[in-house]
């Protein structure tokens, strides 16, 4: 894949998989913009900025929190100002807190999601014009399963997922045939997040540059994906569908009695009949029998190429 003339921002790209991402693109052409706090006398940002350079790339560092006040405004601004345009943006910035929703501080939770999801939001918000006005402009959020599916004690963090999921499919409903492309990365990977959960072997198979290929396809100018969730751990990948039982279909002339919905719930939680939606109104069109016209179902084709 050829990213020469390209233009990126990858935000938490001082480790782990946002570094990964961040020397992939340099390495295949792009201009960098890369974004991480400094703290505590560390400054990965830059970091990441000089292994970029010493292969021959090129990259800025940004050290905005991504939640502070202009931070995303700037940040974009960094990419104009020094590379003059903006092509691709990798989302990929966050915290966790690791405690049951009952133990949860609502402080840090709200923190959480400030981080996670509204600063994603914002940085969204002030990129996309730009990555309109590229005629090939990437959108990259990277989320997690937890927001697919939920996980004990990461509330917080699954809340954030979860919502931030749900906005990206919105941006790539609403932005379809500008040349825009929103898409999301959900990855397995040892990072300094997840380096405490998990064991040994596991964080061997874990590594974040394994899922960087699923990021670089979303990525890639000739990807025509937009929409998608793509799942990525240990050298394997997945895409992910959301979708609905066929469930069952009473009389609409009268509410259904209090039996004879229970005497169904074994049929509305069978698969036999599932499949998968674009969007929340072809859900709807196809609950009620109207004509929706095809969907994508789970044994097709995962990903489309230009």
């Amino acid at each position: 894949m050829d990213f020469n003339g390209r233009v990126a921002i990858v935000t938490g790209a001082g480790k782990g998989i946002g570094r990964c991402i961040a020397t992939a693109l340099a390495a295949r052409g792009a201009a960098v913009v890369v974004n991480n706090r400094a703290r505590d006398g560390n400054d990965p940002a830059r970091s990441t900025v000089a292994e970029i350079e010493a292969a021959g790339g090129r990259a800025v560092a940004d050290l905005h929190s991504v939640e502070a006040d202009g931070a995303a405004e700037a940040t974009v601004a960094s990419a104009i100002e020094h590379f003059g345009r903006l092509d691709i943006v990798v989302a990929n910035a966050a915290i966790a807190d690791g405690d049951r929703f009952t133990n949860a501080d609502p402080d840090r939770f709200r923190h959480v999601m400030e981080v996670d999801f509204f600063a994603q939001v914002a940085l969204a918000r002030a990129a996309l014009s730009h990555l309109e006005a590229s005629g090939a402009g990437r959108l990259l959020f990277t989320s997690s399963s937890a927001g697919l599916y939920g996980e004990f004690g990461i509330s917080s963090y699954a809340a954030a997922k979860g919502a931030l999921t749900a906005f990206a499919r919105t941006l790539a409903i609403e932005h379809a045939g500008r040349g825009l492309t929103v898409n999301v990365l959900a990855p397995f990977a040892t990072t300094q997040m997840t380096e405490d959960m998990i064991d040994e072997a596991t964080a061997r198979t874990l590594r974040p540059e394994w899922v960087v290929p699923a990021a670089l396809y979303l990525l890639d100018r000739a990807t025509t994906a937009n929409g998608q969730i793509l799942i990525a751990g240990g050298n394997r990948f997945r895409r992910y569908f959301g979708g609905e039982s066929r469930g069952v279909a009473f009389p609409d002339d009268a509410p259904v009695s209090d039996e004879d919905f229970l005497d169904s719930v074994d049929d509305l939680a069978s698969l036999q009949g599932w499949q998968a939606f674009d969007n929340a109104y072809q859900a709807l069109e196809d609950l009620l029998g109207l004509d929706t016209g095809p969907t994508p179902a789970p044994g097709g084709p995962s990903v489309e190429r230009a």
